[in-house]
């Protein structure tokens, strides 16, 4: 068999593998992580053979180097500057104790120091992959402790490349070796640091001109070749491939564009890494971890226990404390994926044995399994340790917010698309001063309006990241106003997965269109042809004087007509009993939809004052309109002549039968006091 095929069978095989171990663990709530690994032990040497991990080896460095770059996508440095206090002093802090702890263990039973500095280096990381996933799908990744997680988490991130750079150090045997390793430390940190800087300001800019273009290709091809072109220019200095891809990912990271760099180059990243973590599985010697399993367990326990107490010495010291220290440090106890990266490096500079790298391995992965349940009993511990300042409070609500912690605004509408439709939409929101922000992938229309102080990003409406960077788990509503249909079905698809409690809000240009629009998840469908006749209409009837209540009465007839219309007509022209229940349903839901979103907007309209009514003749105060149904009276236009009228009435203002009374507030409200305008005729009398 040729490389090409093996490669191929390689790729078939771990994936086939993958899908059913994932399948079984997702549904066990397990990782995903330890489903690749246990994917490698099956596949790999230890289990049926059926791969080998140099098989495999080009995919996972692949797979490596696109997980560094995403991120440092991720860690912008204006966020890193915003945490300061938890990154520098808590991770510092976090970093030397529990190094120099697993130094003075291992010391003491006798390892060399070198190698006890090294494994100090492994145990310190925590898993980034592992624990923002727990706290994304529970929802905690704002709260207090999982802004502190993120904090050292990224602390421990960056270190990689400093230990990384010291490798050869730690490797070297004689004076000369360390004196020349530490020059090509030097000066591998003089050249890392000038790369970056040039990166930061040139990076941005040309992604600029690339996104201008408005080419998916040429942007996604641009991604690549950025990534892997600054990854190379490290590895010229003896810097791996990995940490050179992390530094174009922090290059980008500052740009307008690293969300949507993310939602391109995510698919790619999450495909390869899954052959990293599973080539990590195939490196584990199984004989050997059943041969001293129980010793694997108890180390892994009592190094998930120490990391606890260190963690929570280390965030206590920059005034953390009560159950926000204590989560987010059983969060931080297992060791992480980078671990894996330098493992490997320490394994292949002789740092490590072939032994001590299976014991820390298999230490590694079991650490990473017990995770998630540590994780959940973790409230429960914390409640056992905290008491609440106030008896019989609550200890999770008492803890205050970080402050240097930015936090998204909850319950804002998103809106999808700037163009004309967009425009209205944002100037809407921000006149009754609700929270919104705009997805938007005209390059230049987003450098403008963010000139102009708009909440605007670039970014595709269809990538999951970039509705998770928009806040839609939390959003009340998401508004799409752009033109492309199949892009608008796929964002009420995601949205829907995503969010299944969101309103989603769509335009559509034909109204053959909304059924598949409300099948997929849209709540209400905006029809352009439909609501252009029904504006159409209303501006002659307004035109012609006529009075609100008519108005009302007639819009909706010639929208139940129009509805009717495309009902009777049916997709394809045909109608059979199936398919006009099916409609029938769409039709409804339409209906209900549109008239509970209509009842539950502010408006102003106008309503006349019939012959005998309950108004007539009364003053506005003693109507109490305001004070029974929140409603005002901003101008009272005397009879039919329009020259006279009463503009901001007092409460002595009289309504007059013939009168048209211009009035402001919830349009349910509105159309409850319909009745006390509505002409009585002698029998109602």
């Amino acid at each position: 068999m040729d490389a090409q095929s093996e490669l191929i069978m390689s790729v078939v095989v771990v994936l086939a593998c993958a899908i059913a171990v994932l399948f079984v663990g997702r549904r066990l709530r397990m990782p995903f992580i330890i489903g690749y690994f246990i994917t490698g032990i099956i596949v790999g040497p230890a289990g049926l053979g059926l791969v080998t991990e140099e098989q495999v080896s080009l995919l996972a460095e692949l797979g490596v180097i696109l997980l560094m770059f995403t991120i440092g996508l991720e860690m912008s440095l204006k966020s890193l500057l915003s945490m300061k206090k938890i990154v520098l002093v808590g991770g510092t802090l976090q970093l030397v104790l529990t190094t120099a702890a697993v130094w003075a263990v291992m010391v003491a039973v006798g390892f060399d120091s070198n190698v006890a500095i090294f494994i100090g280096f492994l145990v310190a990381h925590s898993s980034t992959a592992v624990i923002m996933n727990l706290y994304q799908n529970s929802g905690e990744v704002d709260t207090k402790h999982g802004r502190i997680a993120l904090g050292l988490l990224i602390f421990q991130d960056l270190n990689v490349i400093p230990m990384m750079l010291m490798v050869p150090i730690l490797a070297g045997t004689s004076e000369t070796d360390l004196v020349g390793s530490l020059l090509n430390f030097g000066m591998g940190m003089v050249i890392l640091a000038i790369v970056l800087v040039g990166a930061i300001f040139l990076v941005p800019k040309f992604l600029t001109r690339v996104a201008l273009t408005r080419s998916k290709e040429l942007f996604i091809i641009s991604i690549v070749a950025i990534c892997f072109g600054i990854a190379w220019l490290m590895s010229l200095n003896g810097v791996s491939l990995a940490l050179g891809a992390f530094l174009a990912g922090i290059a980008i990271s500052e740009s307008d564009y690293s969300h949507e760099v993310i939602g391109q180059i995510l698919p790619f990243r999450d495909l390869l890494t899954s052959f990293f973590f599973v080539s990590i599985g195939m490196m584990l010697n199984l004989q050997y971890v059943m041969e001293h399993l129980l010793l694997i367990i108890v180390l892994a326990v009592v190094l998930m226990f120490g990391k606890t107490l260190i963690n929570i010495v280390s965030v206590r010291a920059i005034g953390i404390t009560g159950a926000a220290a204590i989560l987010s440090a059983i969060g931080l106890s297992q060791i992480g994926e980078f671990s894996f990266i330098l493992g490997s490096t320490g394994l292949s500079s002789g740092i490590l044995t072939q032994d001590v790298y299976q014991v820390f391995l298999a230490i590694t992965i079991v650490t990473m399994a017990i995770t998630p349940f540590a994780v959940n009993a973790g409230p429960a511990i914390a409640k056992r340790l905290v008491k609440p300042k106030v008896p019989g409070g609550n200890i999770f609500e008492e803890e205050g917010e970080g402050d240097n912690c930015e936090i998204k605004p909850k319950e804002h509408v998103i809106v999808v698309g700037y163009g004309l439709a967009g425009q209205y939409v944002s100037k809407a929101l921000k006149r009754v001063e609700i929270p919104y922000l705009i997805l938007e992938l005209n390059a230049e229309t987003v450098n403008r309006e963010k000139k102009r102080g708009e909440r605007i990003v670039y970014g595709d409406a269809t990538r999951d990241s970039i509705l998770e960077y928009a806040g839609v788990m939390k959003a009340r509503s998401i508004v799409i106003t752009i033109p492309d249909m199949e892009a608008i079905k796929a964002i009420v698809t995601t949205v829907r997965r995503m969010n299944p409690h969101i309103n989603i809000i769509t335009r559509s240009r034909f109204i053959s269109e909304t059924q598949e629009l409300y099948r997929l998840g849209a709540d209400e469908v905006i029809v352009d042809e439909r609501e252009a006749a029904l504006q159409i209409f209303r501006r002659i009837l307004a035109n012609e004087q006529v009075p609100q209540q008519d108005q009302d009465l007639y819009v909706k007839q010639i929208r139940n007509d129009l509805y009717d219309q495309y009902i009777d007509v049916g997709s394809h022209g045909d109608k059979t009993e199936k398919s006009g229940s099916w409609f029938d349903a769409i039709h409804l839901r339409a209906i209900r939809t549109e008239e509970k979103d209509s009842m539950n907007r502010n408006s102003i309209e106008q309503i006349r004052v019939g012959d005998n009514c309950d108004v007539a003749g009364k003053r506005l105060s003693d109507v109490h309109l305001r004070a029974d149904h929140g409603i005002s009276v901003i101008a009272v236009r005397r009879g039919e002549d329009s020259n006279d009228a009463v503009v901001a009435p007092d409460g002595n203002t009289v309504l007059e039968a013939g009168d048209t009374a211009v009035v402001i507030g919830d349009r349910k409200a509105i159309t409850d006091i319909l009745p006390l305008f509505t002409e009585k005729t002698e029998k109602e009398e």
